[in-house]
Parts: structure tokens; C-alpha cells; sequence
């Protein structure tokens, strides 16, 4: 496939191999996290909300101060002192399960923790992409860094899965941290960023902000492609926090049948990622906004039906159409702004994507807590189907398009 060709830089290659490896480390300590807090509270949708929250939170708080250390400081150092950070953490995971020592709000703690190091690494590695390829291969680089980001949400899990039915948490806590250390033997071999020609962040960091802000209003694409990103993010995507209450709902063993719906989650994120790869250059948003509605509507199912099979498919579908409105997006952000602003907007990206997830988690916890979790799967979904309707009508056919 023709986005293949950009592993043909040695940059590109270091890069890609060790965000998929972070990745892969985070992924496995969510499920993880997911796991310990699960057992320990007989899957309570509120106490799983709250931790997705938690996890999350650090995407609302942080994406934009570190879109700006991204765009001020040595790329390259930065994403060393975070993956060192993940090292330490991941360390601290193993000997506090060793211990037994993880009662839910210390598995809440380490979550955020744990969203903290990928919220300053997602905007490094974003802003470091450009500098890894040519610049007629990066619309190709784009799908392929994410298609790695997603093969690390397939292999988390479906590597959790075996680790925690076998031997725990303590042994999928090692994996993660060998996983960072290893992230951090590559990043080390990247060649070093040209300085950015930017003041520092100091008594700056608001300005900052806001130079990154004014770039996206000057480019009318991109304003439109984070608020479809953010309705994503709130309605379309917290489905995710409740997939240990949906497996214990469609099958007796609950905890066997959490991790394989986080697996073909995963599975179906990798289809959308590939789909946008094969449209390379020929990206809207009116196609985002279509494939939004078809989201909605996906989720309202999977709260309608036991049918274990059925939800399975679902499931694959769900997470096929956010990857692709998400990768669609990401690439389209890539190739209309400015690489001076490059960290500060995919910041911007990163908090309507994950920054915003929290608030969505949450109130599908509440709501299912509340009332039956059905109900809040149809709720979220319809929301998502309606909001994708709008964002179709108001965009129009093509007139967004790339390439």
C-alpha cells in the first residue's frame, strides 16, 4: 500500500516504532486499570465513569500547554523526559500490584497519571512527524502513524487479556514498562530537531495559546473539523468507559468478555484507519460528518440488543468509524496548517479528541448508574446521529474537500 513507502525513512521509522510502542504501554495499563477497578467493585458503572474520567482528564487540563512546549522546546528532549516519565510510573504500577496495593482510588491516581504522560507525548509525536518524511510523503505518513496507534489499541488489550486471566496485573504492569523502556531506546537514536525560532514559554504561555487559536480560525477547514472532532469525542466515543458493563451484560463471564470487545474495538479501528489511507487526498468533512450519523447510530444498537454476536459486530463498526473520522481529520489539520503552529493545533485536536472524552464518560456513567445502561447508549448515539445530520447539512458536499 502506497503509505508504506514513508518507512523507507529512518526517522520516520524510529518515530513510528516507538509511539506504537507508548501506545501499546498505555493501552495495556488502561485495560488494566479497567480491570483492577471491575473486580474490585463488581463492574459499578459510576466507580468505572469516574476512572475513565480521571484517565482522561489530563487531555482537558494539559493538551494546550503542551501543544506549546511542542512548538517552544526541543522536540526530541521533550518526548525523552515524558517517556522517562512513563518508565517511573509504569514501575510504580508494578510494585503497588505486587503489593496488592490498588484499591480504586489509588487506581484512579495512577490513571491520571498514566493520561498525563500520553498528553504530552500525542502532540510531540504529531508535531515531530513532519520533520521525519519528505514533505510529498507525509499525507501518507499521517495514516500510517495513526494505523500504529491503532495496532497498539488491538495488540493492549488483546495482550491484557492472557496477562490478567494468568498471572494479574503485576506481570501486565512489567510488559508496560518494558514497552516504555524500549520506546525510550528509540526515541534516544532520533536525530535531533532543528531549534524552533520561537520566544520561550515563559510569562508567554497564554499568547501562545492564542497564536495557536487565531491560525485555526484563519483556516476555516480546520474549525470545522475540531468541532465534529469534539462531538466525536463527548457522544460518540464514551461508549468506551462502559465496555466492561456491556460484556458482564451479554455474557456470564464478564471479565473474558470485556477484553475481547476492547480487542475488536480495536480490530475495527484499524479498517477505518486502512479506509483512510486507500482515499488518500480525497478527504472531506461532509464524508466525517456521514460517517458521525452512521456512529450514532451504531452505539444506539449496541444498547438495544444482548445478542453477544451482534454487539460484537457493532463494536467493530464503532470503533471502524471513529478511527476513520478521527484519522480523516488529523490528516486534513496536518496538511492546511502552519508547522510553526504544528504542536499548538494538534493540541488543540488532541483536547477536542481527548480532552473532552472525560466529560463524555462520565455522564454515561451517571446515566447508566441512573437508569438502565441501555437507555444511555441510545440517549449518547441518537445525540451523535443528530449532530452528524447537522454538521452533514451545514458543511455540504465536497465543498471541504482536500486533494
Amino acid at each position: 500500500m502506497d503509505m508504506f513507502r514513508t518507512l523507507r525513512h529512518r526517522p520516520f521509522r524510529l518515530l513510528w516504532t516507538s509511539a506504537l510502542l507508548i501506545q501499546l504501554a498505555h493501552w495495556l495499563a488502561v485495560v488494566a486499570f479497567q480491570w483492577e477497578v471491575a473486580n474490585r467493585t463488581n463492574n459499578n458503572a459510576l466507580l468505572l465513569g469516574i476512572l475513565y474520567f480521571f484517565t482522561t482528564a489530563p487531555f482537558l487540563l494539559f493538551s494546550l500547554p503542551a501543544g506549546v512546549l511542542a512548538d517552544t522546546r526541543d522536540r526530541r528532549r521533550l518526548l525523552l523526559a515524558v517517556l522517562c516519565c512513563a518508565v517511573v510510573l509504569d514501575s510504580l504500577c508494578i510494585l503497588l500490584a505486587g503489593l496488592d496495593a490498588m484499591p480504586t482510588i489509588m487506581v484512579t491516581a495512577l490513571g491520571f497519571l498514566a493520561g498525563c504522560v500520553v498528553t504530552v507525548v500525542s502532540p510531540t509525536n504529531q508535531a515531530l512527524i513532519a520533520g521525519t518524511v519528505a514533505t510529498a510523503d507525509l499525507a501518507s505518513a499521517i495514516p500510517l502513524q495513526a494505523a500504529g496507534l491503532n495496532l497498539a489499541r488491538i495488540l493492549g488489550p488483546a495482550v491484557a487479556g492472557p496477562l490478567l486471566m494468568l498471572a494479574g496485573s503485576t506481570l501486565a504492569f512489567a510488559v508496560c514498562c518494558l514497552a516504555a523502556i524500549a520506546a525510550v531506546l528509540l526515541a534516544w537514536r532520533l536525530p535531533a530537531p532543528p531549534r524552533p525560532a520561537f520566544p520561550p514559554v515563559r510569562a508567554r504561555m497564554h499568547r501562545q495559546v492564542l497564536a495557536g487559536i487565531a491560525h485555526v480560525r484563519q483556516r476555516p477547514p480546520a474549525a470545522t473539523a475540531l468541532a465534529i472532532t469534539a462531538i466525536t469525542s463527548i457522544f460518540g466515543s464514551s461508549y468506551q468507559a462502559q465496555l466492561p458493563v456491556v460484556g458482564a451484560r451479554i455474557s456470564d463471564d464478564g471479565n473474558t468478555a470485556f477484553l475481547v470487545l476492547a480487542t475488536l474495538g480495536g480490530i475495527g479501528s484499524l479498517f477505518g484507519i486502512f479506509s483512510v489511507a486507500r482515499r488518500r487526498g480525497r478527504m472531506s468533512l461532509p464524508a466525517a460528518a456521514k460517517q458521525l450519523t452512521a456512529l450514532g447510530i451504531v452505539v444506539a444498537l449496541v444498547g438495544m440488543t444482548t445478542s453477544a454476536p451482534l454487539v460484537a459486530l457493532l463494536i467493530i463498526a464503532a470503533g471502524g468509524l471513529t478511527l476513520s473520522i478521527m484519522t480523516s481529520i488529523s490528516s486534513l489539520l496536518q496538511q492546511v496548517i502552519d508547522d510553526t503552529q504544528r504542536g499548538r493545533v494538534m493540541s488543540l485536536y488532541i483536547l477536542c479528541w481527548g480532552g473532552l472524552l472525560p466529560f463524555g464518560g462520565l455522564a454515561m456513567g451517571v446515566l447508566s448508574q441512573a437508569t438502565d445502561p441501555g437507555w444511555s447508549f441510545a440517549i449518547f448515539g441518537g445525540v451523535t446521529a443528530v449532530a452528524g445530520l447537522a454538521a452533514t447539512f451545514r458543511t455540504g458536499p465536497g465543498r471541504t474537500r482536500l486533494g
